[in-house]
């Protein structure tokens, strides 16, 4: 059995009891303990803080700033280090019950009670990530019991404010226990540069039973993977448990240690006796597979079997483990009152659990003796190998092949070093003068101290009482100086100091208390610690408990020379007293008590010495030389007095008697005011008290308070001046300044300074800045003039990252000069600052600092006093910081020559990245001392014309100001209709809550990838060739399928297939849909050869190159004219599935469906698909249509019985939008497919038993005006609001009004003609102008478009865009998001238009970004967006499909280079997202810019890409009969081409086509 560390005694222990009494009580005799040592005497005073939330839970520390954080129940307290509450928040209690998953609603969760909550996970976040990454701001961790467990964040100076909170949490994020009596601990890590924590907790029988005992959660939300906050995600380890009840892990406490993370807990030992133990599992700090898990139990020798808590520290120069333990009550987790002190080295625990692993892995977990040391705890599948003997060496965090969890039998013991009747309940430690002291609580209330040395051990002493009835709480704290103890108890937070040396008078009561703090300083005379006692380093000058205090029993003899050496002989108890020590003049030295013989010893050397060693003339002095003084401290004083003057000198007197009467003070301060007057309740302003002989005493004296605050003195006060930071108030009030002179009391006349509520910030723009600061930050909010001066505000800041061999840098944005506060103290190197104006209380802006161009900026906030706000909280958004822009000179090409230019032209200046971080109207540009005004800018150009009056400018001019127009007055549309956008994007978010929780599983109606191929590749055919027959007579099959074989054959032939292509393209006759159709089977033919198919297509686009080249290259691959671009279009689909897939389908899905709901919420015309809410002004329904929503109740079956189901639809809608609406309500997720059809199903109003009513679009009950009939809507019916329906299966014999449906498609009935020639109509009829020639319908539209829209029709559109603009900017950066590596085929692709571009010497970057563009998004993604069913099995109505196609033309315009510029004749698509094109832009170019900036050489990855999706053609194997007789048409001219090629004769592939030819048609062959 491996031994822990040799047996460690006591050296001395202290108990001592900390009475929390009135002070009539502090006079009684306070109960004795029953240990045998005696009760310390009462009166020995302490600071406490009483609060609400008993029982206080937890205790935590800041170690930076002192400050300390109380979780209770209910409760969240923030005190400074003396107990004064900065502070504080709510937590509960709330409706809850840990049987219902948040949110919790009262209807469905019947056992939901008003439940309070209580504190079970308190820690500190750092927030510092690796290098590189971002840098959270520090936070605080809190986990209670309410909602499963949830946690949130919150801000270390006010811990009401909170960081991040999730408002609708998922399993996922359920991390504490839910039942008080229930444990959990926490430990935050950093993992490669993300935050974790680790979370161990018991079991609990109500809620979630499938939370396993340790768990990992990230601490801040991710997006790439999309992660939530708290969040145990798949690829964060877990500890996994075959039955969780079965191991009800009890924690006591997680520390780090080294690179390892443990956990200390109790837990029935399921292995061997059943019996309750302690044990310590441990994990790799790195591990997030929890591979490395190991575990071993503890043993302390006696029965102690049940930890109580725990304090990792340094103990005799090596790392160990306290432990206070328990004795177990027979075989139950319940503590008796006998318990133990442990302690443990962390040498060997480490050797202990890495013994258990190495026999796991290479024995088979069995010792040299052939036992079972090691095996498998938890129920798992896994069971120790024998794996080669240095796996653990190879493997010492695991692997996926090692076993695991691993457990050790063999326990490690250790001898308690002591033990009590009492349960001990918490354990710190300390070390004082080289050795280890334990500061342990007990469940009495008494605080002991155990003083450690090698071997040895001292008996108790006295001891004061911290809590009447309450025991001490496991967090027990040593505060910065490590003087003060903070103790927890039931409701009270105490702060104790560790000794109280200097409360023994002499040597033999200071020892006797036997404190490992204190010992006699013996040349001082006083029981001090020993740092300080002054010669404490010197032997025998400070006496320790353990050792006598000196007693001389006899010295012979009594004198003697200095010059001669004689034995001393002590025989009898004296006393020695040495005169020269510590009397230094004449008077001190009469002062000395006349039984140790001194006396003043005049001459050349005075001194004070013993009488009969004063031997130089003139001998002892019968008096003292005069009084001198040197210096008085304070030099003034008030006239109150109060102020303790010190006057340093010689010769002042042996009394007080000497000096009574003899010393007068005089000076009287005075204030007279206070600049600013107001501050924020938070505190933190500085605070300018005005008056006169402010320097009046001493400066330790002076003290400054607002009403009972204190007001912090932080500059050197002069005379007409002191300068004090405010402290937080608990509330808003008007309160007199005054400052404290000793005990005399000035306040400011007149005058008051006024908490006022915290400034609070709603907003801030931009978002970004260049390195070199200097951009103007808006801001608003409220209360934002509470800060009354800029130079108490703090705005913008940033933190530096750290660099190899630097110190790290830390950048932050102040205003002013900020006092030299204590946390200033902390700052780092590299701070910057600037200011913020204070424009409003509803405004202010703010300047971006500088950086350094090598740094990496990774927070930015505000603060104002002790208000701090992130940016990012605010915007929304993280800050960025961007390289500087560059600009070109004007005559790079010729320096030596000066740039001309005339008056009124514009200038065109070169640059790059001139938009990353600023705007056109921040440009300033001047030409020499002449403004040059800014016309455009973009990222690489920047166009000015110098100021001048000139007729030629007034055109251009004319268009700028036109510009500038349609932006104002869009701007001015937006912020109408900004309230409207918000009031619906609500209502949307509200209705999609349901689908996104859905989202991932059955909620995306996906197609499988053959049906997603077919609609790609065959868009708008109902049967591709996938799903035909060859329809031939059975003689002919068989040979004919021997032909087409032979026909496949030759395909995979690259000569021939190359030549086959070619030859077709060449040919008149065959069109560009023939082109494109003969693609698409050529794809599916090779689809399991993609590599094969690639290298074709790279060579067809090599040839296609080859040709723009000569003509226009920016025109290529604009349009799909030639069968190698439709091959291209397919090729991305195949490669962009799993993307699709995997990350743009989700959001992708949720645009459709937004648009679907919001264009459903408002009228559509049944008849010309025009909507009142659509983004294109074409199918915009113009006319003001009275319409109503109204709720129908449905009667749905669902098995055998009839549940009613509420649907919203319009009382415009006609019988067959209804049944729409009800169709998507009821199968809501389910794929269009599945659902039955809108005209095989019957529409039945039911009111009453009898009165059943079948309602249809057109019926004898139609309206018919003339020619026109109208379709019958509910408001035709006078169906009323929460009318009761049906829909019932249709009688074949009923048919209803036609409609065209396609695959995934729906459109309308445009001018459908009815019964006898009448013309439909349902909101609006169709225009009946006569039928226009062709020509003129294109002239028409034009004009059309040239109109300018009616402001109340662009304020529909602009509505809806603001509506769904969360769903498209999503869409986008789904799409174009830089932060997750690009699609590989994307980057191989995109490698391959480079190469091919410096191939043929094309250095023109617009060209490959149109090259780019066209392969891409105009090719791929715009298909996808304009056609979601290609993707999803939905149906897009034609209403759905006009928004569609304005997002995907936007998407378009964000890819081209040109400027996007929008005047009085532009398309109002293109007016809808002016001023958020250039946004997308700049998105496409980071994303065209970061692949081409990546490291090529991805075609080995292209290629087992290829590889891999050939595997998943299955049944893509297409019919190649469709091939003829289009290639045979041109047969003679294909074989021609083929006898041409020398290659193509050794191959004889034109014999073999016509052996094709001869199978397939039946015609005998030539040859």
């Amino acid at each position: 059995m491996p031994a822990a560390v040799p047996p460690l005694l006591p050296l001395s222990t202290w108990w001592w009891c900390l009475v929390l009494l009135q002070l009539s009580q502090a006079l009684t005799q306070p109960q004795l303990d029953p240990n045998p040592e005696k009760a310390s005497p009462a009166g020995q005073a302490f600071p406490y803080l009483s609060l609400d939330g008993s029982p206080l839970n937890h205790l935590l520390l800041d170690p930076r700033s002192g400050h300390l954080y109380v979780g209770a129940v209910n409760h969240l307290y923030h005190l400074s280090p003396d107990l004064q509450v900065l502070s504080s928040s709510q937590t509960g209690p709330k409706l809850d019950s840990p049987e219902c998953l948040p949110p919790i609603v009262p209807k469905d969760c019947p056992s939901a009670r008003v439940t309070p909550n209580t504190n079970k996970i308190l820690l500190l976040e750092e927030g510092v990530d690796a290098v590189g990454s971002e840098v959270r701001a520090r936070s605080l961790i809190v986990c209670g019991t309410l909602f499963q467990g949830i946690c949130d964040k919150r801000s270390l100076g006010n811990v009401s404010e909170v960081l991040y909170q999730t408002s609708n949490p998922v399993d996922t994020q359920y991390v504490a226990a839910n039942d008080p009596r229930v444990s959990t601990v926490g430990v935050i890590l950093n993992q490669k540069g993300v935050g974790l924590m680790l979370v161990g907790r018991g079991y609990t029988s109500k809620g979630p039973s499938d939370i396993p005992p340790i768990t990992t959660r990230r601490l801040s939300p991710s997006s790439s993977p999309s992660r939530q906050a708290f969040s145990q995600d798949e690829e964060l380890g877990k500890l996994v448990v075959g039955s969780y009840s079965e191991y009800n892990n009890n924690f006591i406490s997680a520390f780090n240690h080294s690179d390892h993370v443990y956990f200390l807990f109790s837990r029935r030992d399921m292995w061997h006796k059943k019996e309750y133990r302690t044990y310590v599992s441990r994990l790799c700090a790195w591990d997030r597979s929890f591979y490395s898990y190991v575990e071993v139990p503890l043993e302390c020798s006696g029965g102690y079997n049940l930890a109580q808590g725990a304090s990792p520290a340094e103990h005799q120069g090596r790392p160990a483990l306290f432990v206070a333990m328990a004795a177990g009550q027979a075989s139950t987790p319940t503590a008796t009152g006998r318990s133990a002190l442990c302690v443990y080295g962390m040498s060997e625990l480490d050797a202990s659990l890495q013994r258990a692993q190495e026999l796991c892995y290479t024995e088979g977990g069995r010792g040299r003796t052939g036992q079972e040391e090691a095996y498998i705890e938890y129920e798992v599948s896994s069971k120790c190998l024998r794996l080669p003997k240095d796996s653990l060496k190879e493997y010492p965090c695991g692997g996926e092949h090692t076993p695991s969890p691993i457990a050790s039998a063999v326990p490690l013991s250790a001898t308690p070093s002591l033990t009590r009747e009492t349960q001990l309940t918490a354990v710190t430690t300390a070390t004082e003068a080289g050795h280890t002291i334990a500061l342990l609580g007990d469940k009495k209330g008494w605080l002991h101290k155990v003083g450690y040395t090698h071997g040895s051990k001292v008996g108790y002493t006295h001891g004061r009482k911290v809590g009447y009835t309450h025991g001490l709480n496991a967090d027990l704290l040593l505060d910065q100086s490590g003087q003060n103890v903070y103790v927890l108890t039931d409701g009270k937070v105490s702060k104790v100091s560790v000794s109280q040396c200097e409360q023994q008078p002499d040597c033999q009561s200071c020892l006797s208390v036997r404190d490992p703090y204190c010992g006699w300083c013996v040349l001082e005379g006083r029981c001090t610690r020993r740092l300080e006692c002054s010669r404490e380093g010197q032997a025998n000058h400070w006496l320790w408990s353990y050792q006598p205090c000196v007693t001389v029993q006899s010295l012979k003899p009594a004198i003697q020379s200095r010059e001669e050496a004689t034995q001393v002989v002590v025989l009898s108890t004296v006393q020695l007293y040495d005169c020269s020590v510590g009397q230094s003049d004449c008077s001190q030295c009469r002062a000395v008590p006349s039984d140790y013989g001194c006396v003043w010893c005049g001459g050349e050397s005075p001194g004070c010495a013993y009488h009969l060693s004063c031997t130089s003339s003139p001998g002892p002095e019968d008096a003292c030389p005069p009084p001198h003084i040197i210096q008085i401290q304070p030099v003034s004083g008030p006239v109150e007095g109060g102020v303790l003057v010190t006057i340093h000198g010689s010769n002042l007197g042996m009394h007080y008697q000497d000096i009574q009467g003899g010393v007068t003070v005089a000076g009287d301060p005075q204030l007279t005011g206070i600049v600013p007057d107001k501050g924020p309740v938070s505190g933190g302003t500085s605070l300018t008290v005005q008056g006169t002989r402010l320097l009046t005493g001493q400066r330790k004296d002076l003290t400054a308070y607002v009403g009972q605050q204190p007001c912090y003195i932080v500059e050197e006060v002069n005379g007409t001046h002191l300068v004090c930071r405010t402290s937080p108030s608990n509330q808003t009030a008007e309160l007199t300044v005054r400052v404290l002179f000793g005990k005399a009391e000035r306040t400011v006349p007149g005058q008051v300074f006024h908490y006022m509520e915290d400034p609070v910030i709603t907003a801030a723009s931009p978002a970004e800045s260049f390195y070199e600061g200097g951009r103007n930050v808006k801001v608003s909010g409220r209360n934002l003039d509470v800060v009354a001066t800029a130079n108490d505000l703090r705005a913008v800041g940033a933190h530096g990252r750290e660099h190899p061999g630097h110190e790290k840098e830390e950048i932050r944005q102040t205003v002013g000069q900020e006092p030299p506060t204590s946390l200033q103290q902390h700052r780092v190197k590299g701070e910057k600052q600037e200011r913020c104006r204070v424009i409003s209380s509803f405004e202010m802006t703010c300047v971006t600092p500088s950086v350094t161009h090598d740094s990496k900026v990774l927070g930015v906030w505000f603060e104002l006093d002790n208000v701090k706000v992130s940016f990012e909280s605010v915007a929304g958004k993280t800050f960025s910081y961007y390289p500087n822009p560059e600009l070109l000179a004007l005559n790079r090409d010729d320096p030596d020559t000066p740039y001309r230019f005339k008056p009124g032209g514009v200038i065109a200046v070169e640059g790059k990245d001139l938009t990353r971080a600023m705007t056109r109207d921040e440009v300033v540009a001047r030409l020499g001392d002449q403004e040059c005004e800014v016309k455009t800018l973009d990222s690489t150009h920047l166009y000015c014309e110098v100021l001048c009056v000139s007729v030629c400018r007034r055109k251009s001019k004319q268009a700028l100001r036109d510009y500038k127009k349609v932006l104002v007055q869009l701007e001015t549309l937006e912020i109408n209709v900004g309230d409207q956008c918000r009031k619906e994007f609500t209502d949307l978010m509200t209705e999609m809550m349901d689908l996104s929780s859905d989202v991932g599983g059955p909620g995306i109606p996906l197609l499988d990838y053959k049906t997603y191929a077919e609609r790609v590749f065959f868009p708008g055919q109902r049967g591709a060739p996938l799903s035909q027959n060859l329809d031939l007579p059975e003689s002919r099959r068989r040979t004919v399928e021997q032909g087409l074989g032979q026909l496949n054959n030759l395909l995979n032939n690259r000569l021939f297939l190359i030549r086959f292509i070619h030859t077709l393209e060449a040919q008149q006759n065959f069109s560009q849909r023939d082109r494109g159709y003969v693609a698409s089977l050529l794809t599916m033919a090779l689809h399991d050869k993609l590599e094969y198919f690639t290298d074709v297509m790279k060579t067809l686009l090599g040839d296609l190159v080859q040709q723009y080249v000569t003509k226009n290259p920016k025109l290529m691959l604009r349009r799909t004219e030639t069968v190698v671009e439709k091959m291209l279009t397919n090729w991305m689909s195949i490669c962009l599935y799993s993307f699709l897939k995997e990350v743009a389908g989700e959001p992708l899905y949720m645009l459709y469906r937004a648009i679907k709901y919001q264009v459903d919420k408002g009228p559509v015309d049944a008849v010309t698909g025009k909507a009142k809410r659509t983004l294109n002004d074409s199918h915009l329904l113009r006319e003001d249509i009275d319409y109503c929503s109204i709720t129908l109740t449905v009667m749905v079956k669902s098995g055998v019985e009839v549940q009613p189901c509420p649907v919203k639809v319009l009382d415009t809608d006609t019988i067959t939008q209804v049944k729409d609406k009800i169709l998507d309500q009821i199968y809501k997720g389910a794929p269009f497919s599945q659902r039955p059809a809108a005209d095989s199903l019957d529409l039945e109003w039911r009111s009453g038993q009898a009165g059943h009513l079948t309602l249809s679009d057109d019926d004898v009950t139609a309206i018919v005006q003339g020619r026109w009939k109208k379709l019958n809507t509910l408001q035709h019916y006078k169906v009323p609001d929460g009318a009761t329906v049906a829909l019932i299966p249709r009688s074949a014999a009923v048919v209803g009004i036609h409609q065209v449906y396609q695959t995934g498609e729906k459109t309308p009935m445009l001018d459908g003609e009815g019964e006898e020639g009448l013309r439909l109509w349902h909101l609006v009829k169709s225009n009946e102008e006569p039928e226009m020639p062709k020509h003129r319908k294109s002239s028409m539209r034009e004009r059309e478009r040239a109109k300018a829209i009616p402001e109340i029709y662009l304020t529909r559109l602009l509505s809806m865009k603001g509506t769904l603009q969360k769903f498209v900017d999503d869409v986008f950066v789904a799409i174009l998001n830089t932060k997750r590596p690009p699609p590989i085929a994307v980057r191989f692709f995109f490698d391959f238009l480079d190469d091919m571009a410096e191939k043929h010497g094309i250095d023109d970057p617009e060209t490959v970004h149109i090259w780019k563009t066209n392969s891409l998004p105009l090719r791929f993604w715009v298909n996808i967006l304009k056609n979601p069913q290609f993707v999803f099995d939905v149906q897009v109505t034609d209403s759905v499909d006009a928004v569609l196609s304005v997002i995907a033309q936007t998407f378009i315009d964000s890819c081209t280079t040109s400027e996007h510029k929008v005047g009085r004749d532009s398309p109002v698509n293109k007016l809808l997202y002016a001023r958020e094109i250039p946004r997308y832009k700049q998105l496409v170019e980071r994303y065209y810019s970061d692949i081409h900036s990546a490291a090529s050489g991805c075609y080995q990855e292209m290629n087992s890409t290829l590889t891999e999706l050939s595997g998943v053609s299955g049944d893509l194997n297409p019919l190649l009969y469709p091939l003829y007789p289009r290639p045979l048409l041109s047969s003679t001219l294909i074989i021609a081409s083929l006898e041409e090629d020398a290659a193509g004769q050794k191959m004889q592939l034109a014999y073999r086509l016509q052996q094709v030819a001869a199978l397939v048609e039946n015609k005998v062959t030539d040859l």
